[in-house]
């Protein structure tokens, strides 16, 4: 039978989810945080994982799996299609280890084997590998926006203000305190889905909220920071990439209306880059910031055109960790280190990389469990930096 095509969303952009399938898990998910940290953190729990070890509980399930015929391997990287295993596989390649994809009732998963010259000599894995004697319960609750927020207050790390709501009376009560305009996301998810920017007015609120509530139970209301996304990537304790994400953008001559500047920066494509796509979302994001498609921007005015970023989008991306300023690494690595994780991918904004974030308002939006490091590997500008060399490293015998 064939898979069923999930239904194009203009808020999920180019990477759509099923709503109700995300809501429903990601709800849950959520909700028993609690009693996870219990059964899991617990010391007889951390006890018998040490015991088991990467491959024991997982290498036993899998063994019978195999016997049933439920499941099969397949060593082939040119049938993986997930990038981040991609250039996992690639540096794996290089080091004599042996990868391997799971393949569960003919559906290729996330799920990984690798064998040879690593400590412990095998892995069983779900998109990236980990140190079994590094396992931190920060992995648990990394990806939930508002936990991480309250980890950076607790910290004295820079983050937006705001907060978790679950109503609408909430949410308009964050919206009357702090700096507009402010952004409304679910307080579970990625890649920027059902995300609305540029939230200055009551009215823009209560369609960011109901956007915002068809992917999670909860939602976030914070301020919007100025400047490009960055991608800090933090394996080991140790930053290896720091990727510059910019959404697709045009800058005035005080001449070209929106929609031409747009159309000739659309008839010089950069290769990789995707057109920007002048459409009804394009329209409301200009208009949330008093803007129209025949709009004439001023002469070296810069206009973002979607909440959306990166060269899918028409935007762009650059890799800048040879130009991040030494107080900005030391705080990626830092906020890295009171987690307690040896993988996460920060979502950083700041105006200026180059320059010391203490003298910019800036801050981090989110941690990452498991970031796409491939990222880093594929910058449109800047030199690449080999991320999954990192990874491997850290089962180095």
């Amino acid at each position: 039978m064939p898979e069923k095509k999930i239904q194009a969303c203009v808020s999920c952009g180019n990477n759509p989810i099923p709503h109700f399938t995300h809501w429903y898990f990601e709800t849950l998910n959520i909700l028993f945080t609690p009693f996870r940290r219990f059964l899991f953190y617990n010391p007889v729990s951390l006890a018998l994982g040490g015991l088991l070890g990467n491959a024991g509980l997982s290498g036993w399930f899998l063994s019978v799996l195999k016997a049933l015929r439920l499941v099969r391997l397949q060593a082939n990287p040119a049938e993986c299609k997930v990038r981040r295993a991609q250039v996992l596989w690639e540096e794996a390649s290089k080091r004599g280890i042996t990868m391997k994809q799971l393949v569960f009732l003919g559906k290729p998963l996330d799920c990984y084997i690798a064998e040879g010259d690593i400590k412990p000599g095998r892995l069983i894995f779900f998109g990236l590998p980990r140190p079994n004697k590094n396992k931190s319960r920060a992995l648990d609750w990394m990806d939930d926006k508002q936990i991480f927020k309250k980890f950076l207050k607790d910290n004295h790390l820079p983050a937006p203000e705001g907060g978790s709501v679950t109503s609408l009376r909430q949410a308009l009560k964050i919206f009357g305190r702090i700096s507009k305009p402010v952004i409304v996301k679910p307080r579970a998810g990625s890649r920027g889905r059902h995300s609305t920017t540029f939230v200055s007015t009551s009215e823009d609120l209560r369609k960011a909220f109901r956007v915002a509530k068809q992917l999670c139970y909860w939602v976030v209301v914070e301020e919007q920071l100025a400047g490009p996304v960055y991608r800090a990537t933090v394996i080991d304790f140790k930053l290896c990439g720091v990727l510059r994400g910019d959404a697709p953008q045009v800058t005035g001559d005080s001449r070209k209306t929106i929609r031409e500047l747009v159309t000739l920066k659309n008839s010089q494509p950069h290769p990789g880059v995707k057109d920007i796509r002048l459409d009804k979302p394009a329209e409301s994001f200009l208009a949330r910031q008093n803007l129209s498609l025949d709009s004439v921007p001023k002469s070296g005015q810069t206009v973002a055109l979607s909440e959306k970023i990166g060269v899918n989008y028409g935007g762009a991306s650059s890799e800048d960790f040879e130009i991040c300023h030494p107080d900005n690494q030391a705080l990626f690595t830092e906020a890295a280190r009171k987690l307690g994780d040896p993988i996460v991918g920060f979502d950083f904004i700041i105006p200026d990389i180059t320059k010391t974030w203490r003298e910019q308002k800036c801050g981090f939006i989110e941690a990452n469990s498991l970031p796409f490091i491939n990222l880093h590997h594929d910058p449109l500008l800047g030199r690449p930096s080999n991320v999954a060399a990192k990874v491997w490293d850290m089962f180095k015998k």
